[in-house]
C-alpha cells in the first residue's frame, strides 16, 4: 500500500489511516459518517516486531498466542459508536516513557 490510506506499514510499523475513505481499503463496509458501531479489535503479531499493539476504546485482554510462541495479542473493546474513517489501529516498536506526578492532595498518579 503506497497510498498511506486504510492499513499499511511505515517505518517498520503497521498503520491506519481511514480519512475520509480509507476503511474501505481495510475491509468492505458503509464508509459513510452517519453508519456508526462499535468496535472490537484483537490484534495478533511477532512479539519482538511489534512489541505495541493499539487500537480504538479499552484493552480489555491481552497474553501470548497459544502454540505460537514469539507471538502475543491485545484486544481492545470501543463501546462508543463511531464512523469508520475515526477506526485507529498502530503496531510496532514505539519508545515510551514512564513517570509519575503527585497531585497537590498527595495522590501519586502514574
Amino acid at each position: 500500500n503506497l497510498q498511506l490510506s486504510g492499513l499499511y506499514k511505515s517505518s517498520g510499523m503497521f498503520c491506519t489511516q481511514c480519512e475520509a475513505e480509507g476503511f474501505r481499503r481495510i475491509t468492505p463496509y458503509f464508509d459513510r459518517p452517519d453508519v456508526m458501531t462499535t468496535y472490537r479489535v484483537r490484534l495478533e503479531a511477532d512479539s519482538k516486531s511489534y512489541p505495541i499493539l493499539l487500537s480504538n476504546g479499552n484493552k480489555v485482554e491481552t497474553g501470548e498466542v497459544e502454540g505460537k510462541p514469539g507471538r502475543h495479542f491485545a484486544v481492545w473493546e470501543d463501546p462508543f459508536p463511531k464512523p469508520s474513517y475515526l477506526f485507529a489501529m498502530v503496531a510496532g516498536n514505539l519508545g515510551s516513557i514512564a513517570d509519575t506526578y503527585t497531585t497537590g492532595s498527595g495522590r501519586e498518579v502514574s
